[in-house]
């Protein structure tokens, strides 16, 4: 009986060694799981290729703002202009893009209190979309009857200016379309 028992102990020490043996070996061929491989690397991550004359269009608390941005990259780096339509004026913009997220300002120091627009977005093709924000305030504003005007707005733009706007205000002469 006692050497029953030892048999017994032993082919259970050698069936948990052979599992644990297979074991290893079958994890050793598995692939890496998702969430266990590095981020790529920015510097890999090829930035979409915006460079080009934009129409671009963003919700404001009274209505919607037109305008035409000329884009300049660099790498990740985006330079250019925005027309806006309704001032007839052009601004500077400057931001960056990281695949196909990019982050732009326009400063608009015209104004009776100048202010810059923070846009982010997702670059698709000839399409942006995104939310536009007043850099650095972070504050919802109270309109004239008290309602709330939260400080996110959704925008769009489309590559090109094939498409007329119904705006009097005459864009930038276009030399890529």
């Amino acid at each position: 009986m006692i050497q029953s028992k030892l048999f017994q102990r032993e082919c259970c020490k050698l069936i948990i060694l052979a599992f644990v043996v297979v074991a290893a070996c079958h994890a050793a061929h598995l692939p890496v799981d998702a969430a266990d491989s590095p981020a790529p690397n920015s510097a890999t991550v090829k930035p979409a290729k915006i460079t080009g004359k934009w129409q671009i269009a963003w919700d404001v608390r009274l209505g919607t703002v037109r305008g035409i941005m000329d884009l300049k990259q660099k790498g990740n780096q985006v330079t250019g202009t925005f027309f806006e339509h309704t001032t007839s004026q052009t601004y500077s913009l400057s931001g960056s893009l990281q695949g196909k997220d990019i982050t732009f300002d326009v400063a608009f120091p015209n104004s009776e209190r100048p202010y810059t627009i923070e846009f982010k977005g997702t670059v698709d093709g000839d399409k942006m979309t995104g939310t536009s924000a007043m850099k650095g305030s972070g504050q919802v504003f109270l309109g004239h009857a008290g309602e709330v005007d939260e400080p996110q707005r959704p925008w769009t733009a489309l590559k090109g200016l094939k498409r007329q706007l119904n705006h009097s205000a005459k864009p930038p002469k276009d030399d890529d379309d």
